[in-house]
């Protein structure tokens, strides 16, 4: 039961980190990610490596969007 659940806030997070700008803003998507990093973390569903790498993720997207870290800015 949990590996299912798992499986599925998982899938979750791989399809909000997919959304790109137009479909939300690049703050609104990291502070979403990080939400569901932590509801995972505390549910016992994910490891703190695992939360630790899914934050890591979130924030290299955000600053990649970010034109003083060479990204698009938007």
């Amino acid at each position: 039961m949990k590996e299912a659940q798992r499986r599925l806030v998982m899938t979750a997070w791989r399809k909000l980190f997919a959304l790109t700008a137009n479909q939300i803003s690049p703050e609104e998507k990291y502070f979403r990610l990080l939400r569901r990093a932590d509801d995972m973390e505390r549910a016992d569903l994910i490891t703190s490596d695992e939360w630790r790498k899914l934050v890591q993720q979130a924030g290299t997207a955000l600053a990649a969007t970010a034109e003083c870290m060479g990204g698009t800015g938007e």
